[in-house]
C-alpha cells in the first residue's frame, strides 16, 4: 500500500519542509510506504522559480563567482534541497497543471493524502492547480483524504468556491488545520471537517532531535528570533534588552545580519529551537517548535496591527487549542507558559488526531 502526499513543494521554506517530513514519517510509521509528489505549481516570483528549478538554477549560479548575500542564499538553498533528497524525496511522481500526475518509473499509488500547509490557498496557484490540490487527478476508487489542510485565507471568492464545491465532496474524509477552515468547508459544501494538529506537532521532541546534525556549537547561549514580518523599533529593543539581561547573544533565522544562522537548513532550524534560551517570533511553526521543546516565547504582533487583529487563523487555532492567547504581544514579554498544561493538551489533541487519521485511512 503506497500513500501519496500532495503538498506545496516549497523547498526553501522551513515550515513547509518540516510539516512534509512530519506527515511523511507519521504515515510511513503507521500506514505503509509513503512518498511525496513534486507539485510544480505556476508561481511567478523568482523565489518560486528557484523552488521549481532549484538544481538547474543552482548549477548556473555555480558557473559564476558569487559573493555576499547571493552566496549565502545559494548555500542555504543547497542545504534545503539536500534535506528534501535525504528525508522526503519527491522524484517518483510529478504533478503539473499541463500534464497532471506523471510517474517517473511507472510507479503506482493506492491512497492520496492532501496536506498540510496552505495547500488550498488559491491566491498562490491557478484554477487548474487548485483542482489538482483537491485530488482531481486521482482515478475513481482511489481514496483521497486531507490531513491538516489549510486555506490560508478567511474568505473565498466565488470562482474558487466553485472549485471547492466540485471537489471537496469527493474526498473520503476532510481534516483541516484551522477552525476557520472547518467553517469554510461547511459553508461551501455543508460537509463536516475535523480540526487536527499540524503534522509537526504529531512528532515528539525526541523524534525531532534525531534529524539534528550539530549545527549549534556547544555552550552557545542565545536568544532566537524568527520573523516573517519586521519587528518594530520597540520590539527590537525588547529583544536586545532580554538578551543583555540574560547574557545571551542573538541568533536571527533568515536575517542577513546573522550570516552563520542564515545558512541553517530545515534540520538546523529544529536544532536552533531545541537549544535556545528564549524565542521571539511572529511565525506559526516557530510557535510549534517552541512548544515541543518547552521554550518560553513571545509572539510579536505585525507592524501596524495590534491585539487580536493581527492574529491570523492558524495562530488563533493554535493558541485556542493550547490556552496560549496571552503569548501574543504588541511589545514586552509574554507571561510564563505553563508547559504542564500544554503537554496535557498536546497529548489529548494528538490522541484525537491519531484517531481521526486511523479512521480516515481505514479502507
Amino acid at each position: 500500500m503506497t500513500n501519496l502526499i500532495v503538498t506545496i513543494s516549497d523547498y526553501t521554506n522551513y515550515g513547509n519542509r518540516l510539516q512534509n517530513y512530519a506527515l511523511s514519517r507519521l504515515l510511513s510509521d503507521n500506514y505503509g510506504e509513503t512518498t511525496t509528489v513534486r507539485f510544480q505549481t505556476r508561481l511567478p516570483t523568482f523565489r518560486h522559480k528557484l523552488i521549481r528549478n532549484g538544481r538547474k538554477i543552482a548549477g548556473r549560479i555555480r558557473t559564476h563567482i558569487v559573493r555576499g548575500e547571493r552566496l549565502l542564499t545559494l548555500q542555504r538553498t543547497r542545504k534545503c534541497l539536500a534535506f528534501t533528497r535525504k528525508y522526503i524525496p519527491d522524484d517518483r511522481f510529478t504533478l503539473t497543471d499541463y500534464s497532471g500526475l506523471k510517474a517517473a518509473h511507472g510507479d503506482i499509488y493506492d491512497r492520496v493524502i492532501i496536506g498540510s500547509d496552505q495547500i488550498w490557498n488559491y491566491n498562490w496557484i491557478n484554477r487548474r492547480d487548485l483542482e489538482l490540490a483537491l485530488g482531481s487527478f486521482a482515478p475513481a476508487g482511489c481514496p483521497v483524504i486531507s490531513y491538516a489542510a489549510s486555506f490560508g485565507v478567511s474568505s473565498i471568492d466565488e470562482d474558487a468556491q466553485a472549485v471547492f464545491k466540485q471537489y471537496l465532496p469527493k474526498l473520503k474524509a476532510i481534516s483541516v488545520r484551522e477552525f476557520r477552515g472547518a467553517e469554510l468547508v461547511t459553508e461551501m459544501t455543508g460537509l463536516d471537517a475535523t480540526v487536527v494538529l499540524d503534522p509537526t506537532l504529531m512528532l515528539t521532541a525526541n523524534d525531532w532531535k534525531t534529524i539534528t546534525e550539530g549545527f549549534v556549537p556547544k555552550d552557545d547561549k542565545y536568544v532566537l528570533t524568527y520573523f516573517l514580518g519586521h519587528p518594530s523599533d520597540e520590539q527590537e529593543k525588547n529583544i536586545q534588552e532580554y538578551a543583555k539581561k540574560h547574557g545571551c547573544k542573538i541568533r536571527r533565522i533568515l536575517d542577513m545580519r546573522d550570516p552563520q544562522t542564515y545558512l541553517a537548513g530545515p534540520q538546523d532550524f529544529v536544532e536552533l529551537f531545541s537549544k535556545t534560551e528564549y524565542v521571539f517570533t511572529d511565525s506559526y511553526h516557530a510557535c510549534c517548535f517552541s512548544m515541543l521543546f518547552h521554550k518560553q516565547f513571545t509572539v510579536f504582533n505585525r507592524a501596524n496591527m495590534t491585539g487580536k487583529s493581527s492574529m491570523n487563523s492558524r495562530m488563533e487555532t493554535l493558541f485556542r487549542l493550547f490556552d496560549l492567547e496571552s503569548v501574543m504581544m504588541d511589545a514586552g514579554l509574554a507571561p510564563t507558559i505553563d508547559y504542564e498544561n500544554v503537554d496535557r493538551l498536546l497529548a489529548e489533541h494528538r490522541e484525537r488526531s491519531h484517531a481521526w487519521l486511523a479512521e480516515a485511512m481505514h479502507n
